[in-house]
C-alpha cells in the first residue's frame, strides 16, 4: 500500500494545459514554459498560455541584454511573422495562395499587412547590415544559443557573444530609429 502511494507522489504531475494539447514529450524536453499573461479581450482575467522557450529571454533573464533590447527581439519576431503570412519562408511564395485558388497567377499582392510588414523590415535590415542580420535570425528566428552560432561560423565564443550583444544594440537603434511600433 505505501508503494503505491510513493508512486503516486513521486511522480511529476503535468499542468492540464500541457495534458489538453498532448504536449508533454516538448514541455517535458524543456522546449515549452508556461506563461501567465493578462487577455487581451479581458483586461480583467489572466490567461495561461504555453510558450516556446526562447534564447532571448533566457539572455534577458542571465543580464547579458536588457528588457528593452528583449522587447525589441520580440518586435522584430512578431514583423518576421507578418511578413511571412501563410508562407514558411521570409518570402512569399505565390504556390500556397494558387495552391488555395485564391487568386491567379498574375494578379499576386501581398496582403496589406504583409506588404507593411515587408517595408519595414527592409528598412531594419537595411540599419543593421548583413552579418548582424544573420546574427539575429540565428538567435531570434532560429533560436540557437551564443555557443552554437560560435561553432557554426568557427569563431571564438567571446567574441561570437560580443556580436550578438552588437546586433542586439543595433536592432534596438534601427527599430528605436524607424519608431516602429509593434503591439505586443
Amino acid at each position: 500500500m505505501k508503494k503505491s502511494i510513493k508512486k503516486r507522489i513521486n511522480k511529476k504531475k503535468l499542468p492540464f494545459i500541457v495534458r489538453k494539447h498532448h504536449l508533454e514529450a516538448q514541455y517535458n524536453s524543456g522546449k515549452l514554459i508556461i506563461d501567465v499573461g493578462i487577455d487581451p479581450q479581458n483586461i480583467n482575467e489572466k490567461v495561461t498560455r504555453l510558450r516556446r522557450k526562447c534564447v532571448y529571454d533566457e539572455m534577458m533573464n542571465r543580464g547579458s541584454i536588457s528588457i528593452t533590447q528583449r522587447n525589441c527581439a520580440e518586435r522584430y519576431a512578431i514583423l518576421c511573422e507578418k511578413a511571412f503570412g501563410q508562407s514558411s519562408s521570409i518570402y512569399a511564395r505565390i504556390s500556397h495562395w494558387l495552391k488555395e485558388g485564391k487568386i491567379s497567377g498574375r494578379n499576386w499582392e501581398p496582403i496589406p499587412s504583409q506588404h507593411d510588414a515587408y517595408s519595414k523590415l527592409l528598412s531594419i535590415w537595411q540599419e543593421i547590415g548583413r552579418y548582424h542580420l544573420d546574427i539575429l535570425n540565428m538567435i531570434i528566428l532560429g533560436n540557437m544559443k551564443c555557443k552554437e552560432i560560435s561553432q557554426l561560423l568557427k569563431l571564438n565564443l567571446n567574441y561570437t557573444m560580443g556580436q550578438v550583444l552588437s546586433a542586439f544594440i543595433l536592432l534596438e537603434e534601427a527599430l528605436e530609429k524607424n519608431n516602429f511600433t509593434i503591439k505586443l
